[in-house]
């Protein structure tokens, strides 16, 4: 008797969430180390528990890739001229940026507020009275629309939701340089 095929969906039951979560962690920790081992590679992982509990695995430390990481993603080397010119320590300059574009992106949020809160009133102000009906009374090429612009809306949702996640990691391992092995 072999292993079942478990298909790939959210397991709704939190206990056995959290069983699945340690396990494959566990499987994924080892198979980062199998790689950083074969190819001489340096690496890092930061995964967060369904209970939001940080776990971090660093080859060949956490620090070192995070480092290599900001040092690499740093496309402003003048500035950072300028700053070791007037004597300051590594880590400042870094967290400047760090807080610089995290600055940015709050103006960014902001800024799409704003855009959300004004298509609302355009959408309202506009009155499209086709949406406004039961979703029953609508046509197929309503409903064709209708859904092509919720998966537009939702794709666009998406990927800012991305772009927010990708930069609170960024923040997150700047801040926090702790490493599980």
């Amino acid at each position: 008797m072999g292993r079942k095929k478990i298909k790939m969906e959210m397991v709704q039951d939190m206990n056995t969430r959290q069983v699945t979560f340690s396990k494959r962690r566990t499987g994924l920790f080892k198979k980062a180390s199998e790689l950083a081992t074969l190819c001489n590679a340096e690496l890092g992982i930061v995964v967060f528990s369904p209970g939001g509990k940080p776990y971090s695995y660093g080859k060949p430390n956490l620090d070192a890739v995070t480092e290599r990481f900001m040092r690499e993603c740093d496309d402003d080397s003048d500035s950072d001229a300028e700053e070791e010119e007037e004597g300051r320590g590594k880590s400042r300059p870094k967290m400047k940026k760090v807080n610089e574009r995290l600055d940015c992106l709050k103006r960014e949020i902001e800024a799409e507020k704003k855009r959300g809160e004004e298509r609302q009133a355009k959408l309202e102000s506009a009155g499209d009275e086709r949406f406004e009906k039961p979703i029953e009374k609508l046509t197929i090429d309503e409903l064709k629309e209708y859904m092509d612009k919720l998966e537009a809306i939702h794709g666009r949702i998406q990927g800012q939701a991305n772009k927010m996640q990708a930069s609170s990691c960024l923040v997150f391992l700047s801040g926090d340089k702790t490493s599980v092995e």
